[in-house]
């Protein structure tokens, strides 16, 4: 510089950089300066870099630094390359950005691909999450232990209800990554792909549900009660719910079973048309009964059955019958537990049984302690009656009974009854009287007499007002 610069032909490369701007140099003291910087010959670069780099700077700030004090022509080309080869600087670095997430394959069918996690604590007790790629079907199995052991008894009996899949992906979890969780997979011809360690992004249908799962439990939770319950109500609206996510926009149930599954909203339509299937025997005869039809029904008794008469009160469905027996007591009977029978009687349209000979134990107790005896069974299943009612031939002997006449005698008297006498070679009652009154004779030849009636005493009551016990509410059934 001080005697001046070469031809540009005779300029060696190394100066050629700082002769294209030798009009920005000046010397002070015996160093050259660029502008106000001061530039640095080759042997001391290598300590300039070192004392710039002190405080591990970025590459930014160090070329920021640089920049004010000191130039050479390579300064930032140097500066990036001194930055990169610091250990320091390397081992605490930013992670790079992200590469652009790519999907996995679309399978071709349902429950093709299945991805699983676990989920949890909560409450103690772990979640199994499974969930097919393709449907977004959910399957959660509560667990206390997420042992090699019982998360292989779990995935057995979820896939004997939903086959086996042919691609099984799951995080690197101990319980996935043993040789007898690999001895399993390769026993039933499933793929068994681990992600990435660290990188939960691979697994993400899983990883997305389990969120999803958590959240909503804990909403449900919140005014539901048990978790137990709070997760079978989750698992039934998740899966009818249509999502965006699965083809065509269904729900996860329509898109794997080819139909909507049965919620509590479907209360909202009418209900469907049943079709209905008559009863027909081998020899092509229709069997039926009709209401107070006489069967006999077959009643069982531990390990065995008889045959009991029965009257048919209403008929429930297509084969069953509600059967009232003769040891009043109302069965359900299928229509192969049932067979015709003749009647003893028939009174007012009404097939029954008489049997009034004997009250039952129950009527018994019930006027005992003054209670009515109402039978709900007949109030419930129709009226069925137990006494036959009145016929027209039984008004018509009713009618022709003569009234027996009173004859009124003074009350001194005493009656004596005497079987002497008869009236159309029968013999009839005749009633005399003793030394003292008078007498008078029917016409029909009977004589009566009007005694005094003995003064009945009724035993002490308490005024009390009295409530039937609560025990006896169960013979109030029948």
């Amino acid at each position: 510089m001080q005697n001046g610069w070469p031809q540009p032909e005779q300029i060696e490369p190394d100066i050629k950089r700082f002769y294209a701007r030798q009009e920005s140099f000046t010397v002070v003291d015996g160093c050259i300066l660029f502008a106000d910087r001061l530039v640095i010959p080759s042997p001391f670069r290598k300590r300039c870099l070192d004392q710039l780099h002190q405080g591990h700077p970025g590459m930014q700030r160090m070329k920021a630094i640089a920049r004010s004090y000191v130039y050479w022509p390579s300064l930032d080309e140097d500066i990036v390359g001194y930055v990169k080869a610091c250990h320091q600087c390397a081992s605490v670095a930013k992670s790079p950005p992200h590469a652009q997430p790519v999907p996995w394959p679309k399978p071709s069918g349902p429950w093709q691909r299945v991805h699983i996690d676990y989920a949890g604590p909560v409450d103690g007790d772990y979640f199994l999450v499974v969930v097919d790629s393709l449907t977004k079907w959910p399957e959660i199995v509560r667990t206390h232990s997420i042992s090699t052991k019982a998360t292989i008894a779990i995935l057995r009996g979820i896939f004997a209800r939903l086959v086996m899949p042919i691609t099984l992906v799951s995080d690197n979890g101990t319980q996935f990554t043993s040789s007898d969780f690999a001895s399993f997979c390769a026993m039933n011809g499933v793929k068994h792909l681990t992600t990435a360690p660290y990188h939960p992004q691979s697994n993400g249908q899983a990883e997305r549900f389990v969120d999803t799962f958590k959240r909503s439990v804990k909403k449900i939770k919140e005014g539901r009660g048990t978790l137990d319950e709070a997760l079978d109500i989750f698992l039934l609206t998740y899966r009818s719910t249509p999502n965006r996510s699965v083809p065509e926009g269904k729900s996860p149930s329509e898109a794997l079973f080819g139909r909507k599954i049965r919620t509590s909203l479907e209360l909202l339509r009418p209900p469907p048309a049943l079709s209905t299937v008559e009863d027909t025997r081998s020899d092509g005869l229709q069997r039926s009964f009709n209401r107070n039809d006489t069967v006999y029904a077959k009643v069982y008794s531990r390990n065995t059955w008889s045959w009991v008469a029965g009257v048919v009160l209403e008929r429930v469905g297509d084969v069953m019958y509600n059967v009232w027996t003769d040891t009043r007591q109302m069965v359900r009977s299928h229509i192969n537990q049932l067979r015709s029978r003749n009647s003893a009687s028939r009174l007012g349209g009404d097939t029954i049984r008489q049997n009034t000979a004997s009250p039952l134990p129950l009527d018994i107790l019930l006027s005992a302690w003054d209670l009515a005896h109402s039978p709900r069974v007949s109030q419930e299943y129709g009226s069925v009656p137990l006494v036959p009612e009145p016929t027209d031939a039984s008004n018509e002997i009713a009618s022709e009974v003569t009234p027996v006449p009173v004859v009124e005698q003074p009350a001194s008297s005493t009656p004596k009854c005497d079987s002497s006498s008869s009236t159309n070679g029968m013999e009839v009652p005749r009633i005399s009287e003793s030394s003292s009154g008078s007498t008078s004779t029917t016409s029909t030849g009977f004589e009566s007499a009007t005694e005094s009636e003995p003064k009945v005493v009724l035993p002490r009551r308490s005024s009390r007002p009295r409530k039937q016990p609560r025990w006896f509410d169960p013979y109030q059934l029948y």
